[in-house]
């Protein structure tokens, strides 16, 4: 009890000693566990915004008019085993109802709709992607591909072709995979700016109390003793600033978000929950922080 009493005791004296210093140290670990919080919201934004994108687009494939029922049957169960698509994630759509969504595209453009009959158009089979990132699976069951025009061919007896918008959805992959690694890179750097200053104040600390420090080493105190303190205020500085930073992101999500919510009805935005499945990552990278920046601290700038 009473070491633990010592550790505490010399973790106030250290934090007072160099208040300004720790206070900076505060601010920037603050800060850097605001941003890397935000970038992790902002990534799940941008993951409900893909979401509703694509939650719209399907794979069509398209079917011979000769096509025999237990083949479509058979297309059916092949394509619901697929691990990007899942079983009630397929239905058959007969010429009456592209016919039907074709009335509906082309609704501002009746002279379409009038000269081709509901005959010409193809039976198909709709598919809807879990992870619409792998839709190269449903080309690869049928085996088919595509030619110079980019038309998409299939050996699959029964499929015509295969309409599966991949330029659209290899762009939004694009954008998302580039997002996501400039948030990352940037969350990276404000946390490696947080371990050095709350490395920074744990060397000045030691510093300030090098005398102590060689008198405790002459009675004996071992290495640990010593830097016990110092990591406990490296840790409290990175918790303080961490507790900072979840305060204003929920603030944020109040005062903001939710003001946008209103406004915005057509734009998924993030909820609490969100916000809450990111404070363990943030407690996990202020902890990250103080260990880090307790050990450069103290085995870097002095020899303890």
């Amino acid at each position: 009890m009473r070491r633990v009493e010592f550790y505490f005791r010399e973790t106030a004296a250290g934090i007072r000693r160099n208040g300004t210093v720790a206070f900076g140290a505060v601010s920037t670990a603050f800060i850097a566990l605001f941003l890397f919080g935000l970038a992790l919201l902002i990534r799940r934004e941008i993951s409900l915004v893909i979401e509703q994108i694509t939650g719209n687009v399907q794979v069509a494939v398209y079917l011979e008019d000769t096509v025999h029922s237990d083949t479509i049957t058979q297309l059916q169960s092949t394509l619901e085993n697929l691990p990007a698509v899942g079983v009630g994630n397929v239905y058959y759509e007969d010429k009456d109802a592209t016919c039907a969504r074709a009335k509906e595209v082309f609704a501002a453009n009746p002279t379409i709709i009038e000269n081709v009959p509901c005959s010409a158009y193809p039976t198909s089979l709709r598919v809807t992607l879990n992870d619409t990132s792998q839709y190269q699976q449903i080309t690869a069951s049928l085996g088919c591909e595509a030619d110079d025009t980019g038309k998409i061919a299939c050996a699959e007896p029964g499929v015509r072709e295969v309409v599966d918008y991949r330029a659209i959805l290899d762009r939004l992959s694009a954008i998302t995979t580039s997002l996501s690694v400039g948030l990352f890179a940037r969350a990276v750097v404000m946390l490696i700016s947080a371990v050095v200053l709350v490395a920074n104040t744990l060397q000045m600390g030691m510093f300030a109390r090098r005398k102590e420090i060689s008198i405790m080493r002459l009675v004996g105190a071992t290495n640990w003793r010593i830097r016990v303190p110092f990591l406990i205020e490296g840790g409290v500085e990175a918790l303080v600033g961490a507790g900072l930073a979840i305060v204003f992101l929920f603030l944020g999500k109040v005062f903001l978000v939710d003001q946008l919510a209103g406004k915005l009805i057509w734009l998924p935005l993030v909820r609490n929950s969100d916000v809450l499945a990111v404070l363990p990552w943030i407690v996990v990278a202020a902890i990250f922080v103080a260990g880090v920046a307790g050990t450069v601290g103290m085995r870097r700038f002095l020899d303890v």
